[in-house]
């Protein structure tokens, strides 16, 4: 897995974030914390954190679930809207869902996610400063399950915390130019869901109806969790 580094920080404090790395910044919150847009353009791809605790922006990328911010019980509606709106390309740049909270949180988060009607294929940025930088890259690398890790922020800072995150996660973007479709074809070992997150997709359901959108009745054609025989088409928008 490729992994970046970044930094997060409140509006009040993004000129002291190390030039060119990756950002992450709050759509929402109380001042100072939100970022102005001139911000968000100084920090092109920055990580967009929604702190409202009425969850009001579902074309960020983050929901932030703290103290003072949303709450797990509102994780699902969340997620779904933001799916709406990723699908729909509300926001270009716009990445897959994803949960901030802290480790000690997790279960609670997961929890409301299954109870709200939403069992997988959301992502979540752990907070957790008592690991190293070398544990924080090992709780990432060994992700998996319904909820997986994409990121993790594993230092605290005057200015600023130090994240960890999948390279892949920050590239998967709504409303990127693509060409294609591109074909591949399943080999007879590898199942349906392999396929899925070789692209990305931790919800296979939702992989299936991109097939769909990308020809017609084509997630029709392939069986969920099974392995397709050999030369079974399956198609992606990257080579």
């Amino acid at each position: 897995m490729s992994i970046v580094v970044g930094y997060d920080a409140i509006g009040a404090n993004t000129a002291h974030l190390p030039q060119g790395a990756q950002a992450a910044g709050y759509t929402t919150g109380e001042p100072p914390v939100p970022w102005t847009a001139a911000q968000f353009a100084a920090h092109p791809g920055a990580v967009r954190i929604d702190q409202d605790p009425a969850a009001s922006d579902p074309t960020a990328d983050v929901l932030d679930v703290e103290n003072g911010a949303a709450t797990p019980g509102d994780c699902p509606g969340w997620v779904k809207r933001a799916v709406v709106d990723f699908d729909a390309a509300k926001r270009p740049g716009q990445r897959w869902p994803c949960i901030y909270a802290s480790q000690s949180n997790l279960t609670a988060v997961a929890n409301a996610l299954i109870a709200g009607g939403v069992p997988s294929g959301v992502f979540l940025w752990v907070a957790n400063w008592s690991v190293s930088e070398a544990e924080a890259v090992a709780m990432l690398t060994r992700a998996g399950g319904p909820f997986p890790v994409v990121g993790v922020q594993f230092r605290s800072g005057g200015f600023y915390d130090t994240d960890i995150w999948s390279s892949a996660w920050l590239g998967r973007v709504s409303g990127h130019p693509h060409t294609g479709p591109y074909v591949h074809a399943f080999d007879g070992t590898t199942t349906v869901n392999a396929g899925a997150r070789s692209r990305g997709y931790t919800d296979t359901a939702h992989w299936l109806a991109w097939q769909d959108k990308l020809r017609a009745g084509q997630g029709n054609r392939i069986v969920r969790d099974l392995c397709p025989p050999a030369g079974t088409e399956w198609l992606s928008t990257a080579p």
